[in-house]
């Protein structure tokens, strides 16, 4: 998984449920972090996100993972 992370997933599956359920600008909460990949779809799609981790280490990387996606720049 994504950094030794252990329920990573496509982000294709949280992408396609964000633009289903989510308007643009809308707020996505995720209550399990973890990685960060429903964040990551949040930043792609153009939504907000809310998350939560009860694991430091988890946290921290899904941050740092997070930073850098916020630093891409976006042509569209």
């Amino acid at each position: 998984g994504y950094e030794g992370h252990h329920a990573v997933f496509p982000i294709s599956l949280p992408s396609q449920c964000i633009m289903l359920g989510c308007p643009k600008d809308g707020i996505v909460f995720d209550p399990f972090i973890g990685s960060g990949t429903t964040a990551i779809a949040c930043i792609k799609e153009r939504r907000h996100f809310i998350g939560f981790e009860l694991s430091k280490e988890c946290f921290d990387k899904a941050v740092k993972r997070i930073k850098r996606e916020q630093q891409q720049l976006s042509l569209f």
